[in-house]
């Protein structure tokens, strides 16, 4: 992962610490980019570079990476929403209106129930390797095992055992130390905000009616080899976007800006263009 960018972090205090953010680039278009669970925003850096020619990057971390988790009352379950708030409430703070969202997998389902309540404020959003569905009994059944075996073993051992699956197989033996290094940058996220992630995707409705509304475009990004997001689910609702607002990346799994990010790059360019 070879970046040429110089990026700066920019404090924002939500009450309990001080959220990280970049904010790049002076374009008239603004986007918001969400990234997913196990990460940190540098997971952007080539998509930033890329972008900020042209338009204004906002690109945070979640609260609880490198920072202190949401302090919730012991009577209050996580959930997505929080986390919409809390980036609400970024967004205003900049005095930034309107903007395109792009979430990567949980940062997906941010950007689906941002969309779906704040309608005025979000111009399009894209999601990458993410999905519309709430989470089936199985998969409910696999968040729980996930938050029993970090509260158990710890986030770093969680990681390097869940990480490289989230890659195809050709990125995979051609880059093991970009992968050990996104494993070491996630490495830091405190165990009690790993277990709130868990439990807010594993608390979220489906939203699949925002694909098929008039007044918000949606696109999507999905994998062939992604086995977090399975293809099936993908093209199920794929088929209910318009043909131009897709990609389907092939040989890559769950980490397109990273396994592909030229095509990436060049489909959020066109999204922000078009949508």
């Amino acid at each position: 992962m070879q970046n040429t960018i110089k990026l700066t972090t920019h404090l924002y205090d939500y009450g309990v610490d001080q959220l990280s953010y970049f904010d790049v680039g002076t374009g008239h278009k603004t986007i918001l980019l969400l990234h997913g669970f196990g990460e940190d925003h540098c997971i952007w850096k080539q998509q930033i570079e890329f972008l900020s020619p042209h338009y204004r990057i906002i690109a945070p971390n979640m609260p609880g990476v490198q920072c202190k988790p949401l302090a919730l009352h012991h009577s209050q379950a996580p959930s997505i929403q929080l986390y919409v708030e809390l980036f609400h409430e970024l967004m205003h703070h900049l005095q930034i209106e309107q903007y395109y969202i792009v979430g990567h997998s949980m940062g997906g389902y941010i950007g689906l129930s941002f969309a779906d309540y704040y309608v005025n404020h979000v111009r399009g959003l894209l999601l990458l390797h993410s999905t519309t569905y709430e989470d089936n009994e199985a998969k409910k059944a696999s968040r729980m095992k996930v938050a029993e075996f970090i509260e158990e073993w710890g986030v770093s051992k969680y990681l390097e055992t869940a990480t490289p699956n989230l890659f195809g197989n050709a990125f995979k033996k051609t880059n093991p130390a970009d992968i050990q290094a996104l494993i070491e940058s996630g490495s830091d996220i405190s165990k009690e905000a790993m277990i709130q992630f868990v439990f807010a995707m594993r608390n979220r409705k489906a939203l699949t009616h925002l694909l098929q509304q008039n007044h918000l475009p949606v696109w999507m990004i999905a994998g062939e080899d992604d086995l977090a997001v399975p293809i099936q689910d993908s093209l199920e609702q794929i088929k209910l976007l318009p043909s131009t607002n897709s990609l389907v990346l092939k040989e890559v799994g769950h980490m397109g800006m990273l396994e592909a990010p030229e095509l990436v790059n060049q489909f959020i360019q066109q999204f922000i263009e078009t949508a």
